[in-house]
């Protein structure tokens, strides 16, 4: 999730999600079927086998660690320390990139949520393959029907909480902006107070690179590499 308030963004990874598979065994010989190698809902239902593995061919990440733990206990792979982890570094180093260009206005207050696509290789290794905006909340799936509720709890409880704070302000003690209430899924991953000073530093360089090889081009010398 990304929050803007007070014209400083702010970026939060939830720490919980899923693992969608798909209804047959992968295979690179056959790379004409979809049901190997797309695991949407929309292509995976449409499958003999949809559910047949997995309910809803959805896992948690509870259930990956079960399965590590039977079939390849000798790789000893954690998914909460190996895996997770690299969910949170590829999705912060999005925050860095788009920082000074995803809310251009910077919005007094506004946020939205956003849907990270992840491929898991055999060795354990995660690609970022796709960052959606309006990512799907349906809950179909016995586990979606429990992320997804958590997962919108926790957005208002950060993004909207501390703006409309509930009316019995003495049960209920008024959040200071984008504190985190407690027992949150959400952790803090981007702060653009902390992280900004760097960044324009980071992008200043790297633009001046930029010019000054483009000006070498321009009187006909060769560009350094």
């Amino acid at each position: 999730m990304l929050t803007s308030v007070n014209k400083k963004l702010k970026g939060y990874f939830y720490e919980d999600g899923y693992i969608r598979t798909s209804s047959r065994e992968f295979d690179l010989d056959n790379l004409n079927d979809k049901f190997i190698h797309l695991t949407n809902d929309a292509i995976q239902k449409q499958a003999e086998d949809f559910g047949k593995f997995e309910n809803f061919n959805k896992l948690s990440y509870g259930d990956f660690q079960r399965y590590l733990n039977q079939y390849h206990a000798d790789l000893e792979v954690d998914v909460l320390k190996h895996i997770v982890p690299q969910m949170k570094k590829l999705i912060t180093d999005t925050f860095r990139a788009v920082c000074f260009k995803i809310d251009p206005k910077r919005l007094l207050n506004s946020f939205e949520v956003l849907g990270y696509d992840f491929m898991l290789e055999d060795n354990f290794k995660l690609s970022l393959i796709e960052v959606n905006t309006n990512p799907c909340l349906e809950t179909e799936s016995p586990l979606l029907a429990r992320i997804i509720p958590e997962l919108i709890d926790n957005t208002f409880k950060i993004a909207l909480d501390p703006i409309f704070p509930p009316p019995d302000l003495t049960t209920h003690r008024k959040l200071a902006v984008n504190e985190l209430p407690q027992e949150i899924k959400y952790s803090l991953i981007f702060d653009e107070e902390v992280d900004g000073p760097e960044l324009k530093d980071i992008f200043t360089r790297y633009y001046e690179k930029l010019d000054k090889r483009s000006t070498l081009k321009s009187d006909g010398v060769k560009s350094p590499q």
